[in-house]
């Protein structure tokens, strides 16, 4: 899959910029705060409805305007184009995606359609912070390549608000919730347990792509790991119906712990996932650079997963990844992910990819200023 052709207006520092994307490296280099990483952050609008920063849609409206809207042409595997808008409006709060003008209702059913690799300083926590962004990762990668994960993940995390609801209220109020809390704990523990199953799965798999994405940045010498670890005892080759009666084992075991807190204690909300070099905690052992070498390996990995479970080729995202490696690493990067796939790249230094890239009408550079494209380069201005 490619993107041809973006168009925004309104969003944030871009009140009316387009560009035509070569198909392979598109370099948009520009100091700090003119632009670049917005781009990004409006190709991740197209591919998954919203933002890859935590920020609402309202902070995304370029200041003092009512509405921002990005548009963009697609062409996947196969030559179909798409033509893709989404728009929102501040005053009436209101979003509006449409592929080929006409709207889409469930924006859950737009993940997964145009599948999307991101690597940014926003991942950053995914090799360095708490469990959370480590299942976050996760669950995105699985659901761009199962919408049946997707939804039951959705689906999870509503049960989940009303079953810790009913937890805390008892809690305050003394009161036994058990007759309450029953159909909520059978929910929780039938689709706590496909998707405990699904990520086990997942991670059985995804291991070996991290495995050769790792190799191809550094060569030998370092050997990454990454292990899931579930609130609950479990065989590597545990069936769904067997991970469903084990977690139930472990939500009865823990009721009276549960009551006491006030809130669900086992289930995948609360799994880690162990990532390792050489069999060290990568947390406790590891150098920035190689946090930030594994970072960019999972997300290599998550391109070649992507792109055997869609069957369409994934756009990769690089938003200022460069910055922590050394030249080596950063050379074999770029000359590994420009041949993969269309990949948009962010970085206020040109000199790295004039020795790398030939710029012409495949790999292309854009000088962003303001908001303002002002230097575009390929064979067509050349």
């Amino acid at each position: 899959m490619r993107l041809d052709h973006l168009r925004l207006r309104n969003f944030r520092n871009h009140r009316n910029s387009s560009f035509d994307f070569g198909s392979g490296a598109n370099v948009l280099l520009g100091d700090n705060g003119e632009g670049k990483t917005n781009i990004i952050e409006a190709i991740s609008y197209l591919c998954l409805t919203k933002s890859f920063f935590a920020a609402g849609d309202a902070l995304v409206v370029n200041f003092g305007e009512e509405l921002f809207e990005a548009e963009g042409a697609f062409t996947d595997d196969h030559s179909h184009t798409s033509s893709v808008r989404v728009a929102y409006s501040a005053p009436q709060n209101e979003k509006v995606y449409t592929i080929n003008k006409r709207d889409v209702e469930s924006f859950s059913s737009v993940v997964g359609k145009y599948p999307v690799v991101i690597c940014s300083p926003e991942y950053t926590p995914v090799t360095t912070a708490g469990p959370v962004d480590r299942r976050r990762f996760v669950d995105f990668v699985i659901s761009q390549s199962s919408q049946v994960y997707f939804q039951h993940l959705l689906e999870y995390r509503r049960v989940l608000r009303h079953r810790n609801k009913i937890l805390f209220d008892a809690k305050v109020s003394r009161s036994n919730p058990d007759a309450l809390l029953e159909p909520w704990t059978e929910q929780l523990i039938s689709l706590g347990g496909s998707i405990v199953f699904r990520r086990q799965r997942f991670i059985a798999e995804f291991h070996e792509y991290i495995l050769s994405a790792y190799h191809h940045l550094i060569g030998t010498g370092e050997t990454p790991t990454i292990e899931y670890a579930p609130t609950f005892s479990l065989s590597a080759d545990a069936s769904e119906q067997a991970v469903i009666e084990a977690l139930r084992e472990k939500v009865s075991e823990k009721h009276t712990e549960e009551l006491r807190y006030g809130a669900s204690l086992v289930g995948p909300h609360r799994d880690e996932l162990l990532l390792k070099i050489n069999d060290l905690d990568l947390r406790k052992f590891a150098s920035q650079g190689q946090h930030k070498t594994f970072l960019v390996a999972m997300k290599v990995g998550e391109f070649f997963y992507l792109k055997d479970r869609c069957g369409e080729t994934p756009l990769m995202l690089l938003d200022d990844v460069f910055s922590e490696l050394d030249e080596h690493r950063s050379a074999n990067l770029l000359r590994f992910v420009r041949d993969l796939s269309q990949t948009f790249i962010t970085s206020t230094s040109p000199n790295f990819f004039d020795q790398v890239l030939t710029f012409g009408d495949r790999d292309r550079k854009y000088t962003i200023h303001a908001g303002t494209v002002v230097e575009q380069m390929h064979e067509e201005l050349s």
